[in-house]
C-alpha cells in the first residue's frame, strides 16, 4: 500500500499524498488490533488523527519515487530530475540535422542502449540520447568505446562530441561519437 501511495495512485482522490500514508498506516494498525478481521468492521473514524501540518513531497521527490519504484519518471519529463546541466551550452537534437557533416558536442539522457560487435570482433555501442527537443541515435565505435565505454555507464546524461553523419537514404542521421563524458553543469546564479 506504502509503494503505491509513493508512486502516486490515488492522487486523484485529490488527498495529499502524506495523508493517504498516515491513513494506510492507522488502517493497518486497527486491522492488526482486530485480529486481522478488520475488513469485517467498518474501521474507526479518521478524524482521531492529530491536526498536524504534513510536508508534501515535492515534485523532485516525486519524480524521484516514481524512479526507484517504475524505473522511469512518470508524471513528468525525465530530465527534470537533473537540473544543474548547462542545456543551453550544447547543440540541441532538434538543431542536429542543420550540422550534418559537422563535429558538434551534444547532450542527452541515455534512453536506449546495446551493445554489437563489429565485423572485427571488437565491441561497440549504440546509444539513444534524449533532450528537451528529441531523441537521437549514436553509434561508439570500437576505438571509440574501449576510450569512452565507462563513461555509458557512469553518466546517466552524457556529453559527446560527435560527427553528424546523415544516413545514406537522406531520411536522417546518426552521431558517430569520437568522445563522451560527464555533463557540463550550469553555474549557480
Amino acid at each position: 500500500m506504502e509503494i503505491i501511495i509513493r508512486a502516486g495512485a490515488f492522487d486523484e482522490f485529490d488527498e495529499p499524498r502524506t495523508k493517504q500514508f498516515w491513513a494506510a498506516q492507522f488502517h493497518r494498525q486497527t486491522t492488526t488490533e482486530q485480529g486481522g478481521q478488520g475488513w469485517l468492521l467498518p474501521p474507526p473514524s479518521l478524524d482521531r488523527f492529530p491536526q498536524v501540518h504534513l510536508n508534501e513531497p515535492t515534485r523532485r521527490e516525486r519524480l524521484e519515487a516514481e524512479v526507484e519504484l517504475y524505473g522511469y519518471a512518470v508524471s513528468g519529463h525525465p530530465l527534470e530530475l537533473f537540473p544543474d546541466i548547462a542545456w543551453n551550452t550544447y547543440c540541441s537534437v532538434n538543431e542536429l540535422s542543420r550540422h550534418v557533416g559537422e563535429t558538434v558536442v551534444t547532450c542527452g539522457l541515455i534512453v536506449e542502449q546495446r551493445t554489437h560487435h563489429q565485423i572485427t570482433g571488437e565491441p561497440m555501442k549504440f546509444l539513444t540520447l534524449a533532450d528537451w527537443t528529441g531523441m537521437v541515435e549514436t553509434e561508439l565505435f570500437a576505438q571509440t568505446y574501449k576510450s569512452y565505454g565507462l563513461a555509458t555507464v557512469r553518466y546517466p546524461v552524457l556529453e559527446v562530441e560527435a560527427k553528424v553523419e546523415a544516413f545514406e537514404n537522406g531520411l536522417g542521421f546518426t552521431l558517430r561519437v569520437m568522445r563522451a563524458g560527464k555533463p557540463r553543469t550550469a553555474k549557480p546564479s
